[in-house]
């Protein structure tokens, strides 16, 4: 199954927030995906397929290697989350 993280500092707020426009979007491209929500600390027991945050999350990461993340300079517009996520190589993939 394919697996999205969504990353926060607190794993409750803003990765939320952003879990629900991932799984809006998913739906209107009919993509099935697993969505998962968390903080920094716990996102290493997870195994992802792609790992959405905001940018300075993302920034903060360069330990991982292997998984595509998308980082977000805003994290409560869905059309910039939309563009974000059709730019994304493993969506893409997912989609076509």
């Amino acid at each position: 199954m394919r697996k999205i993280i969504v990353v926060c500092n607190s794993g409750l707020g803003t990765s939320m927030m952003i879990r629900l426009n991932v799984e809006a979007l998913l739906k209107e491209f009919g993509v099935k995906a697993w969505v998962e929500h968390t903080d920094v600390t716990s996102m290493d027991a997870h195994d992802a397929d792609l790992i959405i945050g905001s940018s300075y999350i993302m920034d903060s990461l360069d330990s991982i290697t292997g998984i595509e993340m998308i980082g977000l300079e805003d994290v409560i517009d869905r059309k910039y989350l939309r563009t974000r996520l059709t730019e994304s190589i493993i969506f893409q993939r997912w989609v076509g």
